[in-house]
């Protein structure tokens, strides 16, 4: 048997009525229809029944002598649990006062005595099928907010998820960053320190020739010109030195943070730049720069480090083949209507057709094998369409490489902001 609180289960009426002849009829007549029925003779007991068990609907007398029709139906419709009951009126008072107070008291329908049995039938079956359609409905709408709730919370957990990843990826750039800026110092370190060995053993050399008698001045000479040269040498290493540590400080402290600032263009290209020197120096990959040198806006310098970085690692593992072909990267900025306009571009493999709808989707990648994971260009465009505000394109010219086209508002002062 099915459960009482399905809606396709056996619908159950409450027939209150103080004359004893209309309860029995309509019992009678209820019952011989297929519905379950519980008569109460007053109003108090009809309450007390809807309290123990709620009703699918009730047919309710209004003249009765403890409580009338219209109390019983005002406190059904005051309690939250029970006002969703339709009540149908049925009563020998013909008045239209007395049908329009039923009305606005809650009820749904007004039968006159003496009904026709049909006539009872019908209404009754009307508003069964109006107060099942209406439970649907609730049922739907509950299920409507859970699935709203269970896709908000989705949501939250794939804007987390998505800015783990973003943040996963930003703590492996500044690895790779720190790496190739440790590599890259050696080379300047290590000949300022040979430069500096070399300075001491010139200067031991000169002492010992001015504590002789005698001082060759063709050997003085050379000792001081080597000095001078092995000096030259070493200021101009460190000063290199000084300028890498300058940008792995701009670029570091950049990708770190999220803060908007005032930076030069180029010169955060050139920064990029520098830090890839280790994975492009071995590498017959030409890259050109076309931007103002003095576009200086106010935007996210990080973001941007992070996008181009991303990119041209891609050139490099995928455009030209771990470095092994030749080619270029090109990056062309301008400033227009208070939008900046990157367009980079490469000379390599290119992207397949049918893959290109694809690269902006999470771990698309056709580098599995080998350990690509498919983020990279999926956290770019979600860089550039979140935080830039702004939009992201890639073409794929057969055989020209790949263009991909960035656009995104700034700033040119803080006052703009």
């Amino acid at each position: 048997m099915a459960p009482q609180n399905n809606l396709e289960a056996k619908r159950n009426i409450l027939v209150v009525d103080d004359t004893p002849a209309n309860l029995r009829l309509l019992t009678e007549l209820l019952v011989q229809n297929g519905y379950g029925v519980r008569p109460a003779p007053n109003g108090n007991l009809a309450l007390k029944t809807v309290e123990s068990k709620l009703p699918d609907l009730i047919l309710l007398d209004i003249m009765m002598p403890d409580i009338d029709g219209y109390e019983v139906c005002r406190r059904l419709k005051a309690s939250e649990r029970s006002r969703d009951i339709p009540v149908i009126f049925i009563s020998a008072i013909n008045e239209t006062m007395d049908k329009v107070k039923a009305f606005s008291i809650g009820g749904v329908d007004y039968i006159t005595k003496p009904f026709e049995p049909e006539e009872v039938l019908a209404r009754i079956q009307t508003h069964l099928a109006i107060r099942i359609m209406q439970q649907k409905l609730e049922i739907q709408n509950t299920q409507l907010q859970q699935e709203i709730a269970e896709r908000k919370l989705f949501e939250e957990q794939l804007i987390k998820t998505r800015n783990e990843l973003v943040q996963s990826e930003k703590m492996a750039s500044l690895g790779r960053l720190v790496a190739g800026f440790a590599h890259e110092l050696n080379t300047p370190i290590g000949i300022a320190v040979g430069s500096a060995s070399t300075l001491e053993n010139n200067a031991n050399a000169i002492e010992k020739l001015l504590e002789q008698e005698e001082v060759d001045e063709e050997d003085l000479v050379k000792r001081l010109d080597t000095i001078k040269e092995t000096a030259k040498l070493t200021l101009s290493n460190l000063r290199r030195t000084a300028n890498l540590v300058k940008s792995f400080k701009r670029t570091a402290v950049d990708q770190s943070s999220d803060n908007v600032r005032q930076f030069v263009v180029k010169t955060l290209i050139e920064d990029i730049i520098n830090t890839l020197h280790n994975q492009l120096k071995l590498t017959a990959i030409e890259i050109v720069v076309d931007c103002p040198n003095e576009l200086t806006i106010y935007s996210f310098p990080g973001a941007l480090e992070q996008i181009l970085t991303n990119l041209m690692i891609n050139s490099l593992i995928h455009g030209f083949e771990e470095g092994q072909l030749t080619g270029s990267i090109k990056i062309v900025v301008q400033f227009k209507n208070n939008h900046c306009h990157f367009e980079y571009s490469d000379t390599g493999k290119g992207i397949a057709f049918k893959n290109l709808e694809k690269i902006f989707e999470p771990f698309f990648t056709t580098r599995r094998a080998t350990g690509g994971s498919g983020l990279g260009l999926y956290i770019c465009h979600n860089i550039v369409t979140g935080q830039l505000r702004g939009t992201m394109t890639c073409e794929s010219p057969p055989g020209k490489g790949v263009i991909f086209r960035i656009e995104f508002p700034v700033h040119l002062s803080p006052y703009e902001l």
